[in-house]
Order: structure tokens, then C-alpha cells, then sequence
């Protein structure tokens, strides 16, 4: 699993993060030719190394043509939150870029709207501001869609402090519409007094981020540092951003599952025909479920009916209730969580006449507890070899004898 960690150490920018995208290994031709599938003009896109108290950055700019006609901006140059959207939708971006686009961009024009009280589809972005929007959100999608990222993750936020001046007047840092989009986000302020996270940046991490908080249990891979524009003394103003894998997915692949924990849910029954309950098993089983049985029972006033019981690892617990829901005739299921002790299993192919078959063995502290073959291997050999199963089994058996 490959997740894209935000490091906020000095807030974040639309640009900023283009920039530690770049740095990262993102093509800037690439990027300016995925730009080009939108129908914007009048600007071009730029990236330089720059160094940031001491830190080799990569610093990308939307440079935007001024216009002559200055004095009729007002009046022509307005762009509305869903005619960007649409423009968005309509692009010949791929389907993820185009989503996480239309969500970052989304999440802007709601709190902007948020803020001023205007519906989110007619808040308005004036001409500089829509390229300059446009090209960071759509631009920052396109990064994150080369990158193949799976999951975003984002540390606590440094947003400064002070206030700032804009067309509407002195707000304090972080500007209403940045602290909006910030709400699930856990953020501080330390060593600048001035405005470090802009509600393009603060949107970006509202559309993709996952989780809040510290890395744990990962291995960096990649890291990448994306300039701002202001430079500060002694502290470098760079977003940055880090590729990491999952550590923790890949010891549990190679350490002996020993007690874990799981979640058992449990639903009676009392009015569901019993072929209903052989597709919902094959259906469970299918969305993730670890066991899956079915048990007769006595209900109130004497009803025959059975208890559905389903064992699932946490993270499918909802996707499961809702298959449960779906499928069944039940209104109200159970859950609970419980520890369970696995062996430590293994599959061991054996050779046999009739070709291999998988044995699977279950050990404890390495010694071996139990081994069975693989039903659904000896039936597919029994019925090609017209050969009765249990003989197949008892070869398999012998094989693995002769093994061990």
C-alpha cells in the first residue's frame, strides 16, 4: 500500500505541493500536458530549484499573462464555481485525476460559499484567481494520480499566525475559509506570524486525506520538498511530502498470526427460506468475511429459525452489515469484538500420481499440529481421473507422510 504522507512543518499551497510533487519525480511535461486537456489559456507553468534555509526545494509557478483591458476585468472576467466544475467533468483527464479534481475544487467553493453566504455553485473566482485555482487543484490531481497513491496521510498543520489583508478586509490567520476546511485537521502555530496554509492547500487536504496524525510503522521511500513563495529567516517555508509503504502490511505477512482480534456479528432469523441462507454465505464470504455459519435455533414462541453468525476483521465490519441487511430478512444484527488464536497455517504442494495438491498444515511454535489436504484440489483430480475422492485424499496424505 502506498500512502503519501503531508508533512505541514510550514503550512501548504496549492503550488507548494505541485512543487513536492515535482520533486518527487512527477514529470513536468507530463504535468503540462495533462493541464493542456483542460480549456485554459493565458498562462504558462514554470519550476525552479530554489533553496530554503538551506533545504534544495522545487518552487512551480502559474505565471499569468496580464491583460491590457484592465478596466473592464469586472465586468467580463468572472468564473463560477460550477462552470470550472463542469469544464472539469468534461476534460479528457483519466476518471481518478478527474475526481480527486472535481473533489479538491468542490471542497473550495463550499467553504468559500460557507463563508460569504453564496451557494457553493455561484461562488465566484475572478480571472487571475480561477487560472491560479485551477491549475493547483487540477495540477496537484494529476500529481497525485502519477504518484499512484493509495492512501493519504497528513501530520498536524502549521497555519502561522497574525492576520491578513485581502479585497475584503484584515482577517485573522488561518483566513475563514482556510479554518473551515481545516476542521478535522489538528493544527498549531509556531515560528511565523503570517498566514502559512491557503484555502487551496487547506483544500486539497480536505478532499484527500484519510487520517490526521503521525506516521507510524512505515518505511519512507520517496521525499520530496515543494518551495513557497515567502522566505523566512531561519526556518524553511516547504511543504513536504513523503512516499511511504506500509511496514506493518508486510510483517503480518511474514510473522505467525497469533492472537488477533475480530469482530463477530450475529443475526436471528426466523423467516428465510434455507437456499437464502447458502447464497448469502457464498455472498459474505465473497466480501471479506473470515467464517461464516449458520446455526438452527429455537426463537420465541417456539419458531424454528437460525442465528446467522459472521466472523470479520475489523476494517469490513460496516461493508458487511449492510450486505447482511441487504440480503437477509433481518432488522437488527449484533456485533461484538473477540480475540481469537490462530495456528500459524502454511499450503505445502505434494507431488502425487495425479499431479500436485496443496496440503494445508497448521503449526504451533513451529511443530506441526494438524495437516489435511486440499478438498477442492482432490475432488477437481477425483473427477478427472474418475478416481474415488477419498483415495485421492489418502495419496495426499502418504505424500506428505513421505515429506516430513
Amino acid at each position: 500500500m502506498k500512502t503519501l504522507y503531508f508533512d505541514c512543518f510550514s503550512g501548504i499551497s496549492g503550488d507548494m505541493t505541485i512543487g513536492a510533487l515535482l520533486d518527487l519525480g512527477v514529470d513536468l511535461d507530463y504535468l503540462r500536458s495533462e493541464l493542456r486537456k483542460l480549456p485554459v489559456e493565458g498562462y504558462e507553468i514554470r519550476a525552479s530549484r530554489v533553496v530554503r534555509s538551506n533545504i534544495s526545494a522545487m518552487k512551480f509557478d502559474v505565471v499569468v499573462e496580464a491583460h491590457d483591458h484592465e478596466h473592464d476585468h469586472h465586468h467580463h472576467h468572472h468564473h463560477k464555481a460550477s462552470e470550472i466544475l463542469t469544464m472539469i467533468r468534461q476534460s479528457g483527464l483519466n476518471a481518478n485525476a478527474k475526481r480527486t479534481a472535481e473533489a479538491i475544487f468542490t471542497k473550495l467553493a463550499v467553504s468559500e460559499g460557507k463563508v460569504h453566504h453564496i451557494a457553493p455553485e455561484d461562488v465566484e473566482f475572478h480571472e487571475v484567481g480561477a487560472v491560479d485555482s485551477i491549475v493547483d487543484t487540477v495540477g496537484a490531481a494529476i500529481g497525485f494520480d502519477a504518484l499512484g497513491v493509495d492512501r493519504f496521510a497528513c501530520s498536524p498543520i502549521n497555519v502561522g499566525s497574525g492576520f491578513i489583508h485581502c479585497q475584503h478586509g484584515i482577517y485573522p490567520v488561518p483566513a475563514p475559509a482556510t479554518a473551515d476546511l481545516l476542521r478535522n485537521a489538528t493544527i498549531y502555530s509556531k515560528h511565523a506570524t503570517t498566514e502559512l496554509v491557503t484555502p487551496t492547500g487547506a483544500a486539497i487536504l480536505a478532499a484527500v486525506v484519510d487520517e490526521f496524525g503521525l506516521l507510524d510503522g512505515v518505511a519512507m521511500e520517496q521525499i520530496g520538498y515543494g518551495a513557497g513563495t515567502k522566505q523566512f529567516q531561519d526556518f524553511p517555508n516547504c511543504l513536504r511530502l513523503m512516499v511511504c509503504s506500509d511496514r506493518k502490511q508486510e510483517a503480518l505477512r511474514h510473522e505467525p498470526p497469533a492472537a488477533d482480534t475480530i469482530v463477530v456479528i450475529e443475526a436471528n432469523i426466523d423467516d428465510m427460506t434455507p437456499q437464502n441462507f447458502g447464497y448469502v454465505t457464498d455472498r459474505l464470504l465473497e466480501a471479506g468475511a473470515l467464517d461464516v455459519c449458520t446455526i438452527p435455533a429455537l426463537m420465541k414462541k417456539g419458531r424454528p429459525g437460525h442465528v446467522l453468525q459472521v466472523l470479520v476483521p475489523q476494517n469490513r465490519r460496516e461493508a458487511i452489515e449492510r450486505l447482511i441487511f441487504q440480503e437477509t430478512t433481518t432488522i437488527g444484527l449484533r456485533h461484538y469484538m473477540a480475540a481469537r488464536s490462530v495456528l500459524e497455517r502454511e499450503i505445502v504442494q505434494v507431488e502425487t500420481i495425479y499431479g500436485k495438491i496443496g496440503i494445508k498444515v497448521s503449526k504451533q511454535d513451529g511443530k506441526v499440529m494438524t495437516f489435511a489436504p486440499e478438498y477442492e484440489d482432490c475432488a477437481r483430480i477425483a473427477r478427472a481421473n474418475n478416481v474415488p475422492l477419498k483415495d485421492v485424499q489418502t495419496l495426499a496424505v502418504k505424500a506428505y507422510a513421505g515429506l516430513s
